[in-house]
């Protein structure tokens, strides 16, 4: 695995490299042999392009986030390899830390400017009981005197001495650096100091804006930014919303849970938020103390004089709940099983989770004998997760994005371009006659303009009929809004409930009506709901998809025929089929990036549909409460505030629907937008294909009375050498190696828990290894069979034609081929995170055909995307191979998946009777542990991770499986030794 450090390395030398070889083009844009300089102009400018775009982060940012109690000060020491934050009992994380890499230990804290401070000051005394006015709320409860642990009155704090010293024009820092002396006492000086500016029982924290800490700790090094933030649920709101803000723009998010605890509002809240702005993929569970637990395990064991279970055993258990607490956090919102839920549900499913223990960690690193081990190597878990921590920093931040579009775009502008070059050379080598070559151009450009303008004509159709069923659905979803209205509306009641219980002073004082964080709430709770919307308006630009691309398929047939008959290929290279899938495949992952982006962003401002004209009148109708004397002021306030909580209602109820109706219809023109764009683009490319055809065939010409033939393959031969440095780098920062244990792949999710605890979690296995099977190093059969990378020779036999004619007629013909294929075929390598990767990939026809009985053997088939893989791969092998009989074999499941499992296998029989005659069938069996494909005719599939090794996928990916990001994993293909597919590779 490449670390963090060396991503950013190679992004910048690779940069570096892209931008010389642009401008070693832009100097060749003049050249006028063979219209090359016009070609590197169009790459330089789209390298140009494409350093721009991809910008490369300055660092990478991990948010730590917990309640109260949590461990997070003792847990960031133990990553840190040093106690430089304060673990006491109290609060003391009430300002953001942030944690970066520096040569010493040096803590600098920044103090709110002058202006910033009088302006929230101002704000307290309009409306000391807003959200944004708490801070200096707090500053006033903590300066006045209070009573001490003793009972005696402590004097308060000088608060204007305080705001004499920090509080300053164009802001104020200080800096605590810690001795370089080693010893315990110098960081416990340092921990003191800096205590005084972060715990929450001290006014000085309400001056702060922020402190950052430089440590020379190994993790921080090459840019990881360690944020540590204040704890969920605290009673300030103003130090929850600081955790908010740092957590919407983060690459990784370590969030801490107790062993043992459940889960309160809070954290249900932060980890349904993270759904809704799609960055729980980001996300790693943290479970701390699992000592504590572990030892109050031990102790009731004991006092019950039974066995204890292993620690492994009660880890085990932890994941289970957690799983099931995660569940019934997303039940909370809604029982159904649309597809948006399966899509949370496989997102929440597919998160990882690490159990950690900071006092196990400290004493193995003292020496000290250790209560027990999370892991082996690693008693207390912490060196595990900086494993999985690093891994995903260096596959799934941004910086990571930037590393696989920088590279994969400079490879695909440079191949385009020697691809482009190489034409140009067949040309001047082919074409004799300039003036037949022409009169092709000619011919092919009127008789496939007509063609172009059918296909124009018939996708013109396809976008007026996508205008009209997103309008249909917009119709349809009326009755949507209103119901996601009545959601909202619920989440209001609870606040008025508490306003009315409230004593009439405090009503009088204006301390009620506030709804602090009441549109975070609503968002979390409609969000399934809104993305249902979205997903269906998806689901009807997937429709046009279908259509558009089989539009384009006739199309490029068309074009296909019209140069074989005027055998325009055979001197003039030529190829409008390749150019049109091309587009195609640019256009869909184009539409597939926006569409998900779009669809994020309507969840996220979900937070934030009251504009400020409700906002005003809200407060309006609040003051009246306050205007109410005499006697009775109880009744008269409770029967206003009732009023003012329905005028409320209907003020929000109005505003979110004109949001998501707003919302939904800007969707709805954008995915048109893209559908007009589509054809236009299509043909764009076709167009550039034809002007190069006619500089080639000009190119030819003057080669030929010029004499410029081997002046132009020297040129073209040049260009191509200064791309080497830059196509080498790009592979390699495009093959992350990470094959490291700690990475995803090797570490559980919150899915492999022990029991099914959903009606859509399949029974799983008791092992992580049977959970996630490790990649295969050898043939499936105890043999001692080579393992190359090529295909193995047979050894000297009289070869059979099929593998199905070695089988004998006893037993089991499945198990026979899983003990005779013994030759390696070939190992096919998904990497994390890439596309392009559809069933027709993974499992190659070449090897499907000839296949009369096929057996599937996965014990993972119950989720709804596993049944959706299923599908898709069933119909993928239907049309390759044509198999008579397909058997899948599988692990029992709880009932309701049983059920759902029985359902959608049936379906898929009759479809694949009635479409290719193949009779499918479904069996159980609870010892169900490797997973393979096998078949008849001798071939074997050993599966990595079965059908499950796409990640959860979303807009358009969910219909198209090109489009969705893969999980590392390995799938070996075996034969039978003299199988004729050996005899077709080595020919």
């Amino acid at each position: 695995m490449k670390s963090p450090r060396q991503v950013r390395s190679d992004i910048r030398t690779l940069a570096h490299h892209i931008d010389h070889v642009r401008e070693a083009l832009l100097r060749r844009a003049d050249v006028e042999i063979a219209q090359v300089g016009k070609e590197c102009k169009r790459t330089s400018d789209a390298l140009a392009k494409l350093l721009d775009e991809q910008k490369l982060p300055e660092n990478y940012k991990v948010a730590v986030v917990g309640r109260f109690k949590a461990g997070k000060s003792s847990f960031v020491n133990e990553l840190l390899d040093a106690r430089l934050a304060s673990e006491d009992t109290n609060p003391e994380t009430a300002a953001v830390t942030t944690f970066r890499h520096g040569d010493e230990v040096k803590a600098t804290i920044r103090f709110l400017a002058r202006d910033e401070w009088t302006k929230i000051q101002s704000l307290y005394q309009q409306d000391p009981r807003h959200v944004d006015a708490h801070r200096v709320l707090k500053w006033h409860e903590l300066g006045k005197p209070r009573k001490n642990k003793d009972g005696e009155m402590e004097e308060g704090y000088d608060l204007h001495a305080l705001e004499r010293e920090y509080i300053r024009d164009g802001g104020f820092s200080i800096e605590i650096r810690l001795a370089n002396d080693g010893t315990k006492k110098a960081e416990a000086e340092f921990r003191r100091r800096l205590k005084e500016f972060t715990t929450g029982t001290k006014p000085h924290h309400c001056m702060v804006l922020g402190i950052e800490i430089e440590s020379p700790a190994p993790i921080l090094d090459g840019g990881v930014l360690l944020i540590d933030t204040p704890g969920l649920g605290d009673t300030e709101r103003y130090r929850v919303e600081l955790t908010e803000k740092v957590v919407d723009d983060v690459d990784a998010v370590l969030f801490l849970t107790r062993s043992g605890a459940s889960y309160d509002q809070a954290e249900k809240d932060f980890l349904l938020s993270l759904l809704r702005k799609g960055t729980v993929k980001q996300l790693i569970v943290v479970v701390t103390q699992v000592d504590v637990t572990y030892q109050q395990h031990l102790d009731n064991a004991e006092a019950n004089d039974d066995d204890p279970d292993p620690v492994a055993r009660r880890i085990d258990l932890e994941r289970q709940r957690l799983t099931k607490e995660l569940a019934d956090t997303l039940a909370e919102l809604s029982q159904d099983d649309s597809p948006a839920m399966r899509r949370y549900r496989e997102q929440l499913g597919d998160v990882q989770i690490a159990f950690t223990s900071a006092k196990l960690h400290r004493d193995w690193k003292a020496g000290k004998p250790t209560l027990c081990a999370i892991h082996s190597d690693d008693p207390g878990g912490v060196e595990q997760l900086k494993s999985q921590l690093l891994y995903m920093l260096s596959t799934e931040s941004r910086l990571a994005m930037v590393a696989q579009g920088i590279a994969a775009g400079a490879r695909s502008a440079l191949l385009e371009l020697q691809s482009v070059l190489d034409a140009k050379l067949l040309a001047i080598r082919d074409v004799k006659d300039r003036e037949v070559a022409e009169q092709k151009l000619r011919s092919f450009r009127g008789e496939f303009g007509q063609a172009s303008q059918r296909f124009e004509g018939a996708v013109t159709e396809q976008v007026t009929l996508l205008g009209q069923r997103l309008d249909e659905r917009a119709r349809q979803h009326r009755s949507s809004l209103e119901t996601i209205a009545l959601l909202a509306e619920r989440e209001l009641v609870a606040f008025e409930l508490n306003d009315v219980a409230r004593h009439w002073r405090t009503r009088r004082s204006g301390y009620w009506g506030h709804m602090a964080d009441f549109q975070t709430r609503v968002a979390n709770r409609i969000f399934p709901k809104v993305q249902e919307m979205l997903s269906e308006y998806t689901d009807t630009f997937a429709e046009f998809a279908r259509g558009f691309e089989t539009h384009l398929d006739r199309l490029s047939a068309e074009g296909a025929r019209i140069a074989q008959s005027l055998e325009l290929g055979t001197s003039l290279p030529f190829d409008v089929t390749s150019k049109l899938k091309d587009s195609l495949e640019k256009s869909l992952a184009r539409a597939q990036e926006l569409i998900v982006a779009k669809e994020l962003e309507v969840n996220k401002l979900l937070s934030d549909f009251v504009d400020d004209e409700v906002s005003e009148r809200i407060d309006q109708a609040r003051e009246k409460v306050s205007d109410i004397w005499g006697a009775g002021t109880t009744v008269k306030q409770s029967g206003e505030v009732q009023t003012f909580y329905r005028e409320v209602k209907a003020l929000l109820a109005d505003a979110l629907q004109t949001y998501l109706k707003d919302s939904i219809q800007a969707f709805g023109a954008f995915l048109v937008t893209e559908a007009q764009a589509a054809p236009r683009d299509a043909l764009a490319e076709v167009n550039i294909l034809l002007e190069q055809a006619d500089d080639n065939i000009r190119a030819a010409a003057t080669a030929l009375v010029a004499g410029q033939k081997q002046a132009t393959e020297d040129l073209v031969a040049t260009i191509k050498s200064e791309h080497d440095e830059v196509l080498t780098r790009a592979s390699g920062l495009l093959a992350v190696d990470d094959a490291t244990a700690g990475h995803p792949g090797s570490q559980p999710t919150l899915s492999d828990a022990g029991t099914p605890t959903a009606s859509n979690t399949p029974a799983r296995a008791k092992s992580e290894q049977e959970a996630s099977p490790p990649a295969v190093t050898a043939a499936p059969a105890p043999s001692t069979a080579p393992e190359p990378q090529q295909p193995v020779p047979a050894p000297a036999l009289d070869p059979q034609p099929e593998g199905a004619s070695e089988l004998s007629g006893d037993g089991d013909w499945a198990e026979q081929v899983q003990t005779a294929a013994q030759v390696t075929l070939e190992r096919i390598r998904l990497g994390n995170g890439e596309k392009s990767w559809p069933y027709d990939r993974v499992f190659p026809a070449r090897y499907l055909k000839g296949a009369v009985r096929v057996r599937l053997i996965d014990g993972y088939l119950a989720d709804p995307h596993q049944l959706r893989n299923l599908g898709e791969f069933l119909l993928h092998l239907a049309e390759s191979a044509r198999p008579k009989e397909v058997e899948v074999l599988t692990k029992f499941a709880d009932v309701d998946a049983t059920a759902k499992q029985d359902r959608v296998v049936d379906n898929l029989a009759k479809e694949l009777f009635r479409d290719y005659g193949v009779t499918l069938s479904l069996r159980r069996d609870s010892d169900v542990h490797d997973r393979f494909l096998v078949m008849d005719h001798g071939v074997l599939f050993k599966l990595g991770r079965g059908l499950d090794f796409y990640k959860p996928a979303t807009g358009l990916a969910r219909h198209r499986p090109d489009l969705r990001e893969v999980r590392k994993c390995e799938v070996d293909v075996f034969c039978v030794q003299g199988h004729a597919l050996l005899k077709a590779d080595t020919a």
